[in-house]
């Protein structure tokens, strides 16, 4: 197992859980994975409720979209590192980085996988825990591979083979119009199909053993919490090849990963609709379920501002979660938080998703191109760093229970008073670990349970515990 500092130890590892609906047990050279779901709800060792929140970041080096053959790269793409994730769980409380990683890093050439690629994904992945932020890897694509669109599948895996190689820059306008072009359209038709390759290997299998390479190399960095399946899967409506999809990949993946929690999405297509259909349960425990947030923000920017069709969607996503027996993680939403329209999106999606006790990662730590949705603002110079957005990072650093020693029933949270309020069930004598990120409380917490002070035990910046059996847990500020 490799070292992780007291902060990456809040969350106990687990003992072996199952791939589908029988025992299993993993093998004794990988580290047990820190969570498991039961009744959808992330559970560590302890049996505490878990909730995971944080931020997705593109990554320089693993976000893969340059080429080694003269074409322009596509975008220029931040670096992050330890002390991102420093400042993520210091002063936001924050304890999750959602991390895009592509198959044409993991695979660029067909058969021939890229240690050094995934070294730097098992690097970031044990410098995050070090601090206290744990890594969904998330094998991620946009438009289906970097050739044809942004990001994703490396050129052998696109069939039919282009008849043309775009590169950059990507702007916003381009990449949507990328997303809808026939070279794409049929990429995509062909995976889910598990078309064959000239080289006799079928895409889909290629994709599922890639999966499986990548999740086996995660058993040696406990601080990767789950893998993801696929980002935004674009079958158009077709359930069942969605389906035959997340069953021969995950299967894959848990032959090499008996233990790592999957996450799975549903269709691309609910990020219109706000609905995904519920026909076939996911056939795999420790699932997580993966959907996107973003009503009516790619159509006019959420011109609207209906908070209620916000609400509406998650409250959905969580029926579609139990309906899969799944925990509910939101891997992305979004909005500009430099518009007053853009933090009143992200706040409603922040107190729905308290509502329904769900994970989340807000899509994106820092971008300089496309929409700049990032916490950071652009440097003086181009693709540099500037200023923090501070309303932006006022927003996202709102205390939460990271690990409640009990089953959780209600979590709401209150800015102006900067008061958290959990109501528990089934209370055990374990701590309670909470968020209480720096900025929002840079002279430390008092902490109630049902009504009477406790001890606050500092177990980090950004963290504390507590002990308490009853049923109500409040968190107030000491200044």
């Amino acid at each position: 197992m490799k070292h992780l500092c007291p902060a990456a130890l809040i969350l106990a590892p687990l003992l072996a859980c199952s791939p589908e609906k029988t025992a299993h047990t993993g093998s004794a050279d990988r580290a047990p994975p820190l969570l498991e779901v039961d009744d959808g709800r992330l559970v560590d060792s302890l049996g505490r409720h878990v909730l995971l929140r944080g931020f997705n970041a593109r990554v320089e080096g693993l976000f893969d979209v340059t080429f080694d053959d003269g074409r322009i790269p596509l975008e220029v793409i931040p670096p992050f590192g330890r002390e991102d994730c420093r400042f993520l769980a210091e002063e936001l409380g924050l304890n999750l980085l959602r991390l895009p990683v592509n198959w044409s890093g993991i695979e660029p050439e067909s058969g021939s996988y890229d240690d050094a690629y995934l070294e730097q994904v098992g690097q970031l992945v044990d410098d995050c825990a070090s601090v206290g932020v744990w890594t969904i890897v998330d094998l991620h694509q946009d438009a289906y591979g970097k050739d044809i669109g942004e990001d994703g599948a490396p050129l052998w895996a696109i069939h039919p083979a282009p008849d043309e190689l775009l590169e950059g820059p990507l702007t916003s306008e381009e990449l949507s119009r990328r997303r809808s072009s026939i070279p794409v359209l049929l990429a995509f038709e062909s995976m889910y199909a598990n078309t064959t390759l000239p080289s006799g290997r079928g895409i889909r299998d290629a994709y599922a053993e890639m999966a499986a390479k990548l999740a086996g190399f995660l058993t040696h960095h406990p601080g990767a919490v789950a893998i993801e399946l696929q980002n935004e899967p674009v079958v158009f409506g077709q359930q069942t090849l969605l389906d035959d999809f997340h069953d021969a990949v995950t299967r894959s993946v848990r032959v090499a990963a008996p233990d790592l929690p999957v996450v799975f999405e549903p269709d691309a297509l609910r990020n219109f609709t706000d609905s995904a259909p519920m026909d076939v349960p996911f056939g795999f425990q420790d699932a997580v379920y993966g959907p996107h947030i973003y009503t009516d923000v790619f159509e006019d920017g959420w011109s609207s501002e209906d908070t209620d069709a916000i609400r509406a969607s998650v409250t959905r996503a969580a029926e579609e979660a139990a309906f899969h027996d799944a925990h509910l993680f939101v891997g992305e939403f979004g909005n500009d938080p430099r518009t007053e329209r853009g933090q009143l999106f992200l706040e409603t999606c922040f107190d729905a998703f308290d509502t329904q006790l769900a994970s989340w990662a807000q899509w994106v730590y820092e971008e300089h191109s496309q929409d700049s949705w990032g916490l950071w603002d652009e440097g003086s110079e181009p693709h540099t760093r500037g200023a923090l957005r501070a309303e932006a990072a006022d927003i996202v650093a709102r205390a939460f229970p990271i690990a409640t020693a009990g089953r959780l029933t209600a979590l709401s949270w209150n800015g102006p008073s900067r008061t958290l309020t959990l109501a528990i069930a089934e209370a055990t004598t374990a701590p309670h670990v909470l968020s209480v990120p720096a900025r929002t409380f840079p002279a430390g917490v008092s902490v109630t349970c049902d009504g009477a002070n406790v001890t606050v035990q500092d177990v980090q910046p950004g963290r504390v515990e507590v002990s308490c059996t009853g049923r109500e847990l409040v968190v107030m500020p000491l200044d």
